[in-house]
């Protein structure tokens, strides 16, 4: 091997060394996910914390560094449907949220939070007896041949309904049916804090949603209204229908936001405002159905047996769209100290999509607004 080439050789490798060296200082200042151990914690979150200790701490001093965590409990009031007559009432529903990060020392760190919205679940039903009102079987329990895995009467088309113990037909429509989910992951900053003590966090991320809208309307016919399917031949007995109307709204909203948290100290007490400001695509689906259940039964007595039963699927429409969507969160919040780490907050959060929501059928609008307000509580860890 020749001289230039061995010298070329080694500062090759000496050039990857010093690569890979920077490649690991870039690594450990910049990578969202760091060691669990990198803020050496103690592990001593609920050691006391006293008033003079607080009041002696500047508030840089008392803005915690280091990992952090948050649970919350929230009832929020959302708006309905554009398409519903009493679209200006809220109906409340529940849900909670998740919030982990950490903040290095060098006043720049990570926030992850999830959250879900389960609710509201609001309809307008009338409970109409059927024709056999009760299934005594389901109600004394049945011989064992005829029970499923679970000890449920089968066919299930016979049971009583739940928690009535007779059985009843609802038909009626739905008024605001939703659930919500959403995914943020942003990277924080820290700045000086101002004169009178207040701290800004500047934040910028990624935000993901997911709105999904139920519509139903329900229809129940009994005997002299119906048109027997072409399977039954013509008959006397006592017949009964129930149509049922089902659609699903599903948006699937991707993008970006950019944001801030501000909050003050005051002895045992912190203030806290949350702004995100979001922007995002949403890719819409929407499903339409109608389903007609047939019963015919040998009389009109209590716990008479059904002679039939079918449930056919009539009809399914698939639709597909997108739209540009987005809106705001804001939250504002109230923290006591209980101990060096662990606090415990109450507040309220208003979130407000403008508009590009799909709600109800194929037929109602894809870019209505949904706006979600109402108040929140939990727990802090080193927040």
């Amino acid at each position: 091997m020749s001289v230039r080439k061995l010298t070329l050789g080694l500062l090759a490798i000496f050039a990857f060394n010093c690569g890979l060296q920077s490649a690991s200082a870039q690594h450990e200042e910049h990578m969202p996910f760091v060691d669990p151990m990198a803020f050496e914690p103690d592990f001593r979150w609920f050691e006391p914390v006293y008033n003079m200790d607080l009041a002696d701490m500047r508030p840089s001093k008392r803005a915690s560094t280091g990992w952090f965590g948050a649970l919350d409990r929230m009832n929020l009031f959302v708006t309905r449907p554009e398409n519903e007559a009493s679209d200006f009432k809220l109906d409340d529903g529940w849900g909670g949220r998740v919030d982990v990060g950490f903040m290095n020392d060098k006043e720049s760190g990570w926030l992850a939070s999830f959250s879900y919205l389960d609710g509201p679940n609001a309809d307008r039903t009338t409970r109409t007896p059927r024709i056999n009102i009760l299934n005594e079987d389901d109600l004394l329990g049945a011989e064992p041949d005829l029970l499923g895995p679970r000890g449920q009467l089968l066919p299930e088309f016979a049971r009583n309904s739940p928690g009535l113990s007779q059985r009843y037909a609802f038909p009626g429509q739905s008024l605001n049916i939703v659930e919500i989910d959403s995914f943020e992951l942003n990277k924080t900053f820290r700045m000086e804090p101002y004169h009178y003590g207040g701290i800004l966090e500047p934040m910028i991320g990624f935000r993901y949603m997911q709105i999904e809208d139920t519509f139903f309307r329900s229809q129940y016919r009994s005997t002299e209204a119906i048109t027997l399917p072409l399977l039954i031949s013509p008959t006397d007995d006592p017949t009964e229908q129930i149509i049922t109307d089902l659609s699903r709204a599903n948006n699937q909203m991707f993008g970006g936001q950019i944001g801030f948290r501000y909050f003050k100290y005051f002895e045992r007490f912190k203030f806290s405002t949350d702004l995100r400001v979001f922007a995002m695509h949403n890719y819409q689906s929407n499903t339409d159905s109608s389903t007609i259940q047939t019963t015919v039964y040998g009389g009109t007595g209590i716990g008479t047996e059904a002679e039939f039963f079918e449930s056919n699927e009539v009809f399914v429409e698939y639709a597909e769209d997108d739209e540009f969507a987005f809106g705001f969160d804001l939250r504002t919040e109230l923290a006591y100290t209980l101990t060096r780490d662990f606090s415990i907050r109450g507040g309220l959060q208003l979130t407000d999509v403008a508009q590009g929501v799909w709600r109800g059928r194929i037929s109602d609008p894809n870019d209505q607004t949904l706006v979600a307000v109402g108040y929140t509580f939990g727990i802090t860890l080193n927040r």
